[in-house]
Parts: structure tokens; C-alpha cells; sequence
């Protein structure tokens, strides 16, 4: 059963010291990968929640009000507070369509080409001359006082963020999902803000000497992330001690991978493993082509969320990890609530008994056919009471 202390539960004893060290427990965790679906859930449009903190924070704690969840990412707007800051000095590259219930973000080439040179010599002057002006199509006519209310707007989002998470920990027993956010690997940096993945795949090819140079900038703190690590000491309020998100590995090559990703991201867990602490990965597109690099690291210390893959394959090529998913968004969107519950039982008994297994959903859900509300409050239900 998971231990609670004046009803909050203690992140320690549910996930570091247990699960993700790969050891026993009576109940495996329940980690929800809820975002923008809660809004849809709530019966409001995504504009709407997206430009009203008060409303957004009506869904959120409606969604803990309604879900069981053990572990959660505890602000599923992220992906959203841009709308609000951004409004004023112009629309950038989301994409609103509240007629589907989807926000999008196109796949948009901000450094060419011809401009690695000044973009690795001087990024913050490439920005603000370059980068803003291209994104924004207000920014080369904006003044001073433009910019007040984007930053208001911007202190308006970190205050709601910092009450969601207090409301998520003493209101609902809901730890904090990680003590440090780690910074993504300059190449996840340089694809995700600057050249979106088309362009970064031709780059790689046609200048990969400053692709390579350009990476080496992006990761220049890469030291200090390192030695905070090792140093400071763990969060035992906090699920783990570091999270990381994995996209662009999906279209490099091996060769590739080795030359531009492995080397910082097996930097970070090498020093997660040295203070012996832990590190959630979600996994978006598939891990099994780097099972190899992987399977270096000892028992104990890294959770992966399992977006493509198929979990049991992984828990097969990766004993030493615990692996966070299986709960199909198909199955959630269109399966039956005993299809759902048969799913997880399944699930839980076959790859939790033993430890080094979190229930989630395989995907990101955010729109409203990633699952029927009835289908996933049986299965937070279901999980919740089921012990071994």
C-alpha cells in the first residue's frame, strides 16, 4: 500500500525507493500522461483554458478531483502557456483549431542554412536580431512597453504553476514529478527551436562539422548540470531526482546518435548512477534500436516511458530499467471499460510483481478520442485498489 504521511504520499517510498530500484511492492504506481485532454474533459475549448489561468486551473484540480492517479506531470498546460504570453507581439507557429480540439506546432526552420556562424558565435545577439524578428511577425515594431504584458503574462503562468503543484502534493497526494527539469541535449535543442527536424536532417548531412559545433554550444552547461547532480542532495519529496525527454533520436542514424546524442545523454545518467539517484526518459517513437546503450547502466536508476515500443519487449532487452507505460491511448479511446481494466490487471500482474514497473499511457494524451473519461476512471479505480 502506498505509505502517506497526514494523507500526502511519500514520493520516496512509492517510486525511488521501490519501484524504480526495481524492488516489490504491494500495488504498482498509477503515473498519469493526462495534458491537454483534462481541458477537453472539463467541456471548455483549449483557447479558452489557454488564456485564463483561473479556468485552467479549474480543470486541472476537476481532473484530480475526478482521476486517482499516484504520480502525474503536475501542469499538463506546458505545452499551452505560450498562447497567453505570446498574443500581444504575434502568433508564432502553434496552430489553434478548437473546431477538432487540437494545438499544433509546425515543423518551422528558424536558422538557415547560411547562419550557423552567427548563430554560434553570438546566440543571444542571432535571437533577438534574427531568430524574433523571423518567428514574430510584430517584433520589429514592438517597443519597450510591448513587452510588459507578455512578462506579467509569463508571471501570471509560474504563479499557477506553483499553485497547481502545492495543490497537487497537500491536497491531493500527488508528488512533484522530478526535482530538476535537466536541460535536453543540443541536439533535441537545436532540432525542437531552431530548425525543426526536415531541416536538421539535412543539415546533418550537407555541414555536419557545424551541426556538430552548433550541438557542442547548445550543451555548454552541460558541466554545471552535471556537478549539481552529484552534488545536491536528493528531493525525497520529488518522484525522481532528474527528468529528460527523448524526440530527435528517432531519425538519426546510429552513427549519427553516437556523434551528436549518446555522448551528453550518458554523461547526465553516469552521473545519475554516481550519486545514486534516479531519472525518468519519455520515450517518444521507439527505443529499441539503442537497447544496447541502455543496457550499460546498473539496475536501479533510470525509468523509461515506453511510448511505441512494446513494453514487455523492452522489460525483456532492459532488466536493469523500469519501464513506465503499456495502457494503449487506442484502447482508452475506443476499447470497453472491461477491455481497459483487463488490460491493466493484465499489465500489472505480468510485468509489476516483482518490482521495476509503472502503470501509464503509452502517448501524450491531449485530444479527446485518446480516451473515454468512463474508460479511464475505471482503470484509476481499478488501480488503485488493486494490491497483490
Amino acid at each position: 500500500r502506498a505509505i502517506k504521511q497526514d494523507d500526502i504520499i511519500l514520493a520516496d517510498d512509492i517510486l525511488q525507493e521501490d519501484t524504480v530500484r526495481l524492488r516489490k511492492r504491494e500495488r504498482v504506481p498509477h503515473f498519469s500522461n493526462i495534458h491537454l485532454w483534462l481541458v477537453l474533459d472539463y467541456g471548455v475549448k483549449l483557447t479558452e483554458a489557454c488564456s485564463d489561468w483561473e479556468l485552467m486551473e479549474k480543470c486541472q484540480l476537476a481532473f484530480y478531483d475526478k482521476y486517482k492517479f499516484d504520480l502525474a506531470q503536475t501542469v499538463a498546460c506546458l505545452l499551452c502557456h505560450p498562447m497567453a504570453m505570446i498574443k500581444d507581439i504575434g502568433q508564432g507557429f502553434y496552430i489553434w483549431d478548437d473546431v477538432n480540439s487540437v494545438v499544433s506546432l509546425q515543423d518551422t526552420r528558424l536558422l538557415l542554412p547560411d547562419e550557423y556562424e552567427q548563430f554560434i558565435a553570438d546566440l543571444p545577439r542571432y535571437t533577438w536580431e534574427v531568430l524574433l524578428p523571423r518567428k514574430y511577425e510584430r517584433w520589429p515594431e514592438l517597443k519597450v512597453k510591448d513587452m510588459m504584458e507578455p512578462l506579467a503574462e509569463y508571471q501570471r503562468y509560474t504563479d499557477f504553476a506553483a499553485r497547481m503543484g502545492e495543490a497537487a502534493v497537500k491536497r491531493y497526494g500527488i508528488p512533484k514529478a522530478s526535482a530538476v527539469m535537466v536541460g535536453m541535449p543540443g541536439i533535441e535543442l537545436l532540432c525542437n527551436l531552431y530548425t525543426g527536424m526536415k531541416g536538421l536532417a539535412m543539415d546533418m548531412r550537407r555541414q555536419p562539422e557545424q551541426v556538430k559545433a552548433a550541438v557542442q554550444m547548445l550543451e555548454s552547461g552541460t558541466d554545471a548540470v552535471v556537478q549539481s547532480i552529484l552534488e545536491e542532495p536528493r528531493d525525497t519529496e520529488a518522484a525522481f531526482d532528474v527528468w529528460l525527454g527523448m524526440l530527435a533520436h528517432n531519425f538519426l542514424s546510429i552513427k549519427q546518435w553516437e556523434a551528436y546524442y549518446w555522448p551528453y545523454l550518458k554523461k547526465l545518467l553516469d552521473a545519475v548512477v554516481a550519486a545514486d539517484k534516479t531519472a525518468y526518459i519519455f520515450v517518444e517513437g521507439y527505443v529499441s534500436r539503442f537497447y544496447d546503450y541502455f543496457r550499460t547502466f546498473p539496475a536501479g536508476h533510470i525509468a523509461l516511458h515506453i511510448e511505441q515500443d512494446d513494453v514487455y519487449e523492452v522489460k525483456k532487452n532492459l532488466p536493469n530499467c523500469c519501464i513506465v507505460g503499456g495502457m494503449s491511448s487506442t484502447l482508452l479511446g475506443s476499447g470497453t471499460k472491461e477491455q481497459c481494466i483487463d488490460r491493466a490487471k493484465q499489465l500489472i500482474d505480468d510485468l509489476g510483481q516483482e518490482g521495476g514497473f509503472i502503470l501509464s499511457q503509452d502517448k501524450m494524451i491531449s485530444y479527446m478520442r485518446d480516451a473515454n473519461p468512463e474508460n479511464l476512471k475505471a482503470v484509476c479505480d481499478f488501480v488503485s485498489e488493486y494490491h497483490f
